[in-house]
């Protein structure tokens, strides 16, 4: 990369203040790490972002028809496996996922904005950096991050993140949505007199809004979003997520300490294992934007003591333990629950 090259690309770089710490970071790995010339897109990683770029633009139908997996964003030592989902409103996007040794991560994340930059010379690139985890939203200029909707018309279509993980990982997330989609739509418009903001959380869709009113209701032990019953065991919820077979409030333990509580769950059985996968995914991408930013995030497979079955577990949990949240998949079964702890 030229140094003119360099240039260019932090023009075109939003970052605020506190981001500053790990901005440096990132433009000492692109000054550092050997670059091919990613402007004749030699390299398969910049041949595979062109790709998943270019079927965006085409509303993902190829891979959607023909039910095939698509190319990965791998690199050497690296492996970033994707594939296809929905996110609520039907839009499709290109989703991609790993858990990998931190440096690892550094050296993707580096090489992957590298290539992204190149082949999308007239995008803006908006990065948060807080500590060691990189954020970043891209599309046209002035395209809007939403953190709890969408996607919308306007909104920027790539998202690209890396989170540090205990233990010395990195979860690795790329998506981008599609661009063509007959279900993207454009936000409400604001009437006359009313403040902007107001926009903004009138289009906020059902998902969105279902979830905000569960982490509310986390302070009072779900008391706002299920119906009355005549004990303390489970009762039906007020709030349902979309799709969902069954959402309920029931009381919550951990069996390794004995820790009680209460839970907001909601059930998902889907047609497949892959399927199912592909919903445990799309819940997580939607979760990411939703939840707090200072909650601790891990995927990992754990053990169900008492049926001794293995399932892949995604988790979440605010500073101090108070509140969680966990998605887990298992065959064709995913499972959402949001827990707050006595």
């Amino acid at each position: 990369m030229s140094v003119d090259d360099f240039t260019t690309l932090a023009s075109r770089i939003v970052w605020s203040p506190k981001s500053r710490r790990g901005f440096f970071a990132s433009t000492l790995l692109f000054a550092i790490l050997p670059c091919p010339q990613y402007a004749q897109c030699r390299a398969q990683l910049c041949l595979n972002l062109q790709t998943i770029l270019d079927a965006a633009k085409t509303d993902f139908r190829e891979y959607q028809r023909e039910k095939t997996v698509g190319p990965d964003v791998s690199i050497e030592g690296t492996k970033v496996p994707c594939q296809v989902s929905r996110w609520a409103d039907n839009v499709p996007m290109y989703i991609c996922y790993a858990e990998v040794p931190y440096l690892n991560a550094e050296v993707w994340y580096a090489r992957t904005m590298a290539a992204l930059t190149s082949l999308t010379p007239a995008w803006q690139f908006q990065i948060t950096s807080p500590g060691e985890d990189h954020y970043v939203d891209a599309g046209p200029p002035d395209c809007e991050i939403s953190p709890t909707d969408g996607p919308y018309i306007g909104q920027c279509p790539l998202h690209l993140q890396i989170a540090k993980q205990r233990g010395g990982t990195a979860k690795l997330y790329f998506w981008v949505n599609s661009l063509s989609s007959p279900y993207l739509l454009r936000h409400a418009l604001v009437p006359a007199g009313k403040p902007v903001v107001a926009a903004a959380v009138s289009a906020c869709d059902d998902f969105c809004e279902t979830i905000k009113r569960a982490f509310e209701a986390q302070t009072n032990a779900f008391e706002d979003i299920h119906m009355a019953a005549p004990n303390e065991g489970e009762s039906a919820a007020t709030a349902r997520l979309i799709g969902a077979g069954e959402c309920k409030v029931s009381a919550a333990r951990k069996y390794d300490s004995g820790a009680r509580g209460k839970q907001f769950v909601c059930y998902w059985r889907e047609a497949s294992a892959t399927a199912a996968e592909s919903r445990f995914h799309e819940l997580i991408a939607r979760l990411q934007v939703v939840m707090p930013s200072n909650w601790s995030r891990l995927e990992e497979n754990e053990l169900d003591e008492p049926t001794g079955a293995n399932y892949r577990k995604w988790h979440g949990v605010e500073p101090g333990g108070k509140h969680d949240v966990s998605l887990y998949v298992l065959g064709e079964f995913v499972g959402l629950h949001i827990t707050t702890w006595n």
